[in-house]
């Protein structure tokens, strides 16, 4: 598997996720496996509309009516977190898994200044904390997530900060009970090179410093390859292929992970060459071809890849591909 002894922090089985449309029922996630753990970033990859963030808002619960997690489990900690209440959802979230959105201007008030925003979740979460004691603690985390004059900014709102040092803030306020898993959806999406990459050095460093699992949705496998461990890659809700970072980037095994590699800008490349691309889309989830649903944009597709929905197959240790093509060529090799 992932090579990282124990218990995973978090186990994804079977989880499927709709949404109730007046055309019919929409899949965003369809029978999606995953495992995290203590210590280990496994990266979701896919371009926009493949389901990697509908994923996500699924692990944590966040999916908002008319979508609704329709079956599987989300174990956290030893405990599948599905059936809970929305009450006890509360008290997870924050305190045994907490998420850092895309844009951080949506995660804070611009009412409040940051540090009192941080505190909230202290005292939120954690019975028997005073306030003096959750601002100590808000300082620390300032100081932690890489803040500069932590005594001064604690007191500024939003909109007085940079937008790295809006992310920052999120991350603090994400980290504040020291959660065991943590969500990053694009995290750096909205932010300048350097930011991104100063903010995910720093959830590296968090994250050993912490023990935790991290969960790093991007479509950026630059990032992937300098942060995760792990990588499934998604299409059209279904997971297409699995394993180890630096075996699924040196030796791509599904075609749609071979074309996402090959779209990554070549800083030798001659400027006057065009960027190569994927053609075509991401079909409409309720236009899903009845195979492979990669078929329509697939150079290697073969006539069976158009009617036979292609399974999961383990092709190595710790490796997974779903592509009729692949596993056959693998399997004669």
């Amino acid at each position: 598997m992932s090579g990282v002894p124990g218990e995973p922090v978090l186990r994804v089985e079977g989880l499927r996720t709709v949404f109730e449309t007046p055309r019919g029922t929409v899949t965003a996630v369809a029978d999606m496996d995953l495992s995290v753990h203590a210590g280990e970033t496994v990266a979701v990859v896919g371009e926009s509309g493949s389901g990697k963030s509908a994923f996500a808002y699924s692990i944590i619960r966040l999916v908002q009516s008319p979508g609704r997690v329709a079956a599987g489990r989300v174990v956290l900690g030893g405990r599948d977190i599905l059936p809970l209440d929305e009450d006890a959802m509360r008290d997870i979230r924050g305190r045994e898994m907490a998420m850092v959105f895309q844009e951080p201007s949506t995660s804070l008030n611009p009412l409040m200044p940051v540090g009192a925003q941080i505190a909230e979740s202290i005292l939120l979460h954690e019975k028997g904390v005073t306030k003096a004691q959750a601002r100590t603690r808000t300082l620390d985390l300032l100081r932690l997530v890489g803040i500069p004059a932590p005594e001064r900014r604690v007191d500024e709102y939003p909109h007085q900060l940079s937008g790295g040092m809006r992310q920052r803030i999120v991350i603090a306020m994400a980290l504040a009970c020291r959660p065991a898993l943590l969500l990053a959806d694009e995290p750096t999406t909205a932010l300048d090179v350097t930011v991104q990459a100063q903010v995910l050095d720093l959830i590296d460093g968090l994250k050993a410093e912490l023990g935790m699992g991290v969960v790093l949705i991007t479509h950026d496998l630059g990032l992937v390859a300098d942060h995760a461990q792990r990588v499934a890659v998604v299409y059209a809700g279904r997971k297409v292929e699995e394993g180890p970072v630096e075996q699924v980037l040196a030796d791509p095994t599904h075609p749609y992970t071979r074309a996402l590699l090959a779209c990554r800008p070549d800083p030798w490349q001659d400027v006057s060459e065009p960027l190569v691309e994927i053609p075509g889309v991401v079909p409409p989830p309720l236009a899903l071809p009845p195979g492979c649903a990669f078929a329509p944009r697939c150079v290697r597709a073969e006539p069976a890849c158009s009617e036979i929905r292609p399974t999961l197959d383990a092709i190595g240790p710790g490796r997974q591909v779903a592509c009729l093509v692949a596993s056959r060529e693998r399997a004669a090799a």
